[in-house]
């Protein structure tokens, strides 16, 4: 059924808010709505391009808004905007600008994620595989931004978070279970884990052939 235009207000950033008879309303860029007047009636097939245009506007604040807090994955956007009931199409279109200007980049959103969470929150590359892979990171970015995650960086930081959990504690039985526990939550490669491990039991002489801990899954 067609509707007829009650109200049309100015608002920021150069747009304009429609609301209509049936209690529905729009923003839409100034231009757009420039032909549309108080009273004017609107066909169905008006109405539908009106909410298309709606819909761009929203997804695309929507996903700057996410941008400006920190980088994001493409399925990130896409989720957020699919919660916010952004059409399959207009999701497509927005994202793919997104990508043509440079602000959404899977393989530069990647290589961040590793830099940032191995160095902040001292995160080795099993747990950030899987990590990205839940960010819908695909195979080739996720493993080009891991790449740069060498062995001997590995083992130098999963050695700091031991040697951190020892001051926290007397070395014993106990506190090598708990700093291969924490080296395996955190991600770090199970010869890492087993050979800090095997080195702290060495020191208070223990073996280790069984210490209790599972090794980080390799098929992720």
């Amino acid at each position: 059924m067609s509707e007829y235009i009650v109200e049309r207000k100015s608002r920021p950033r150069d747009r304009v808010m429609i609301r209509l008879s049936g209690g529905r309303f729009f923003t839409i860029p100034v231009e757009a709505a420039a032909p549309l007047a108080v009273g004017a009636e609107l066909s169905d097939e008006e109405i539908e391009r009106l909410g298309g245009i709606d819909a761009w506007i929203r997804g695309k604040d929507k996903a700057l808004r996410m941008l400006a807090v920190r980088g994001r994955s493409r399925r990130e956007i896409d989720d957020a905007l699919r919660g916010i009931g952004v059409a399959d199409a207009a999701r497509r279109g927005i994202i793919a600008e997104l990508e043509e200007n440079g602000l959404v980049d899977d393989a530069r959103f990647a290589r961040e994620f590793v830099s940032l969470k191995k160095d902040v929150r001292r995160l080795g590359p099993h747990r950030l595989r899987v990590d990205l892979k839940k960010l819908g990171v695909g195979r080739e970015d996720l493993e080009g931004a891991l790449s740069s995650f060498g062995s001997d960086e590995q083992e130098r930081l999963a050695r700091q978070l031991a040697e951190r959990a020892l001051r926290a504690g007397r070395l014993d039985e106990r506190m090598v279970r708990k700093v291969a526990s924490m080296l395996t939550r955190k991600g770090f490669d199970y010869a890492v884990v087993n050979r800090i491990a095997s080195e702290l039991a060495r020191r208070i002489g223990h073996d280790v052939d069984d210490a209790g801990w599972t090794p980080p899954p390799d098929d992720i």
